[in-house]
């Protein structure tokens, strides 16, 4: 039976069409059937006429099983009961005639067609020692030793990692199972993206009926696959294998005065490749040119800002509006999943935050806001929960994205692009500092929220021994900068 069910796929469904779920139709099990026995017509006629009548039944059974995607090669439950209308004739074919019904377990087969089921390919799943070992290869082992994993980089994908893996003997990861040959995963804002992702956060929930076979534990590529099925106009391709973890990438930049001490601190960062120079690429932003190696400067018309906000922080918001500007211009950003506005006197460790942003990793937030996000509105990170001392929740501006570290995802960011005359218009921005008009905004446009505290003094603190927070805030000198840095890392 399971030589038959190989035998059946081989011929009539491929690898993209079993990942689809696809199936046959009545009128074509039949021919199947046929293809199949003939393919192996010396087989069976090699046989007796009973042992023949049995093959064309189990073909049958194969071309039946296949059909209806229920039931995987190699780990079958049941095996068929063949019940026979005719007798096997030397033609090599009366023997289709025979009828197959799936039934329970008898001695119309033989044996081998009860062995326990053996799962010969599969993806690593979420918490299995595999999933742990694949995650840290990607996260850890590739920097630390990247003689371990030749032919890998940080752009490989986890099936990559796992495939490498599995070809140690010692390891429990099995081979990923094969994508489909032409594959290709709808991309944010493409057509497919949209209604894939409409379909998964709200079709699925609102009209389960529409969309068979997929619940709200449905992949995106699950769902993909589906509507690739359904309307291949509205979704061309299959979609490649889902990837249980992504390393995201992240675009990081920092408004530098020229005068003060901003310049050499970041100059200090540069040096040992820390703060925003650990991210995946990164720019400052200045009124001149500043010369750093390897280092993009985008200009500015001024940095300078007088007064006071009602709550005495700087009423920066339009100086920031001009940094956003030269961010969007410059257009690199659009290449990363986050973007990260970091002050000069912020230490940054990017390879903890990547962890706390990464889908599946992202903790719970204790804030929710009283509305569900909308679709394709992205993601941004509150960092400041004062409002918790004196008995507050989500509201009246809180909990906020303090400015020393601002963490915007790609999509909101072009969200708020393309809104920002929008929330000029709701409200007072010229009198704001740019962290609370950014969350205020960004808020008003119902992007999704996350709240990660950090060790920021501004809002309660925190020591650079204690590794819960992503960030530590304010260290205006090189030598606090980097020990802090040295403390957070275990590099001091």
């Amino acid at each position: 039976l399971k030589h038959c069910i190989n035998r059946a796929i081989s011929l009539k469904l491929q690898p993209s069409q079993r990942a689809a779920g696809m199936s046959m139709s009545s009128a074509e099990h039949e021919p199947l059937a046929q293809e199949l026995w003939h393919s192996d017509e010396e087989q069976a006629s090699s046989s007796s006429g009973s042992r023949r009548l049995v093959f064309a039944a189990v073909a049958w059974s194969a071309v039946l099983l296949v059909a209806g995607a229920d039931v995987a090669l190699g780990s079958m439950s049941s095996r068929p009961h063949v019940r026979t209308s005719a007798s096997a004739s030397s033609s090599g074919t009366a023997g289709l005639r025979a009828t197959v019904e799936l039934a329970a377990v008898t001695s119309a087969v033989p044996s081998y067609a009860s062995e326990e089921p053996v799962e010969t390919c599969g993806m690593a799943k979420k918490d299995d020692s595999c999933y742990k070992n694949v995650v840290w290869a990607m996260a850890e082992g590739l920097k630390i030793h990247p003689e371990w994993y030749a032919g890998l980089t940080r752009k490989s994908l986890f099936e990559d990692f796992q495939k490498h893996l599995s070809l140690d003997s010692k390891s429990t990861c099995r081979i990923p199972c094969p994508a489909p040959k032409v594959c290709e995963t709808a991309a944010p804002s493409s057509t497919c993206w949209t209604n894939t992702q409409w379909v998964a956060t709200i079709g699925v929930t609102d009209h389960a009926e529409w969309f068979p076979g997929l619940t709200a534990e449905s992949t995106l590529e699950e769902v993909q696959n589906h509507l690739h099925m359904a309307n291949s106009t509205v979704c061309p391709t299959l979609a490649c294998n889902p990837q249980p973890f992504k390393i995201i990438t992240v675009f990081c930049w920092s408004v530098v005065r020229t005068e003060g001490y901003e310049l050499g601190l970041v100059k200090a960062q540069l040096n040992k490749q820390a703060g925003i120079f650990a991210c995946d690429d990164y720019a400052l932003v200045s009124t001149k040119e500043l010369n750093l190696d390897g280092v993009k400067t985008l200009i500015i018309p001024s940095t300078q800002v007088s007064g006071y906000t009602g709550d005495g922080t700087s009423p920066n918001a339009p100086i920031f509006i001009a940094a956003w500007h030269s961010v969007k211009a410059d257009g690199r950003y659009k290449a990363h999943d986050w973007v990260i506005k970091a002050d000069p006197d912020t230490v940054l460790l990017v390879d903890r935050l990547k962890m706390k942003l990464t889908p599946g990793n992202q903790p719970t937030n204790p804030y929710p806001p009283p509305f569900k996000a909308k679709l394709g509105a992205g993601q941004w990170v509150a960092n400041c929960d004062k409002m918790a001392g004196w008995g507050k929740g989500w509201g009246e501006g809180w909990p906020m994205m303090y400015g020393s570290l601002e963490i915007i995802s790609r999509e909101a960011i072009d969200n708020y692009f393309a809104n920002e005359d929008w929330c000029k218009n709701q409200v007072p921005w010229m009198g704001m500092g740019e962290d609370a008009f950014m969350g205020l905004c960004l808020r008003k446009l119902e992007a999704g929220e996350l709240f990660l505290k950090q060790g920021d003094g501004v809002c309660g603190g925190g020591v650079c021994t204690d590794d819960s927070y992503q960030a530590y805030h304010p260290r205006k000198d090189i030598s606090s900068w980097m020990q802090c840095w040295g403390e957070a890392t275990g590099q001091a």
